[in-house]
């Protein structure tokens, strides 16, 4: 992980962790200061027929200095700073327009409405709530850290598991046919080279090419050899009068088609050799026992896929 997504990574922790943290102080602030309003409230309307407030009903002016002792002391026993009560005042004497940081409220009384004004202050943030940020960024600092410290050992994994891989998971042997010099070899021993005859080559570069191109094919020793199998292997030794190895006249590839195919069997023996395992993939089905040319016996590759033989000079 880079530096860059670290301190990305710890810049989102902060300002989440913190945004939380000051949403949950609002609304804890507010909803404890909307209880204290409400107690204040039933305070004030108990004591509403002992205050001396105007009444323009009965022409009586008031006393404002005992409601403004009495709001004093009530204010003394709220003992809040960011909690007060302003005025207490009949609605028809309010002429003061309330600020943002004040909260009206009206009491119902048989001379008419009362209105009480609050003053409520946004929540200070104290030496406490710094503290908290303090650990918010010293938690998100430890997380970024253990997260690049996780994505460090996962990647280690990771390479060390391809690793692993590379060397425990033995390389696909592939059949190596060169057309250059008409031999096979494989890339289990690619320095033992086995030369083989035209027809025999031709005849298993196309059964390579028609049984990769037919899967589940089945080709018979007692039926001619499909048309398309012959197109190939006329097609590969028409490639090697090109390279110039032949000016023969080209081979019948129906005729002695088991002693083709002996030959074929004969040179992957020796080419395969260190690699017997590999022979069920490239070697022509062999017959075997009674009934051995009946018509269930194919000689096809059912196995063969595109990428396990290299033809070089194709």
């Amino acid at each position: 992980m880079s530096k860059y997504k670290q301190l990305l990574v710890l810049l989102c922790l902060f300002l989440t962790l913190s945004s939380v943290f000051y949403i949950s102080v609002i609304q804890k602030s507010q909803q404890v200061t909307k209880q204290k309003i409400t107690q204040i409230e039933r305070q004030i309307a108990l004591d509403l027929p002992l205050l001396d407030l105007s009444n323009e009903l009965l022409k009586h002016s008031g006393n404002k200095d005992a409601v403004n002792s009495y709001i004093k002391t009530l204010n003394s026993y709220i003992n809040s700073n960011d909690l007060k009560v302003v005025a207490i005042a009949p609605k028809g004497e309010m002429l003061a327009p309330v600020n943002l940081h004040q909260i009206t409220r009206s009491l119902s009384t048989n001379n008419g409405p009362v209105l009480v004004v609050f003053n409520v202050q946004q929540t200070h943030f104290t030496l406490s709530h710094f503290i908290y940020y303090f650990i918010f960024l010293v938690l998100s600092v430890l997380i970024s850290f253990w997260v690049k410290f996780a994505f460090i050992k996962q990647s280690n994994k990771q390479f060390n598991n391809a690793q692993h891989q590379s060397i425990t998971e033995p390389t696909p042997l592939m059949l190596i046919v060169d057309l250059n010099d008409k031999t096979l070899s494989s890339s289990c021993s690619a320095e033992q080279k086995v030369g083989l005859a035209n027809k025999p080559l031709c005849f298993y570069l196309a059964l390579v090419e028609y049984c990769t191109n037919n899967d589940d094919v089945a080709l018979s020793h007692n039926k001619d050899v499909p048309e398309e199998l012959l197109e190939l292997a006329n097609k590969y030794f028409y490639r090697l009068v090109e390279l110039g190895h032949t000016v023969r006249k080209r081979p019948n590839f129906n005729n002695s088609l088991e002693k083709t195919l002996s030959e074929i069997r004969a040179a992957l023996d020796e080419v395969l050799s260190e690699c017997p395992e590999e022979k069920e993939l490239y070697y022509p089905p062999k017959a075997y026992g009674e009934g051995s040319r009946s018509r269930l016996h194919s000689y096809g590759l059912a196995n063969i896929k595109k990428g396990n033989i290299e033809i070089r000079g194709k």
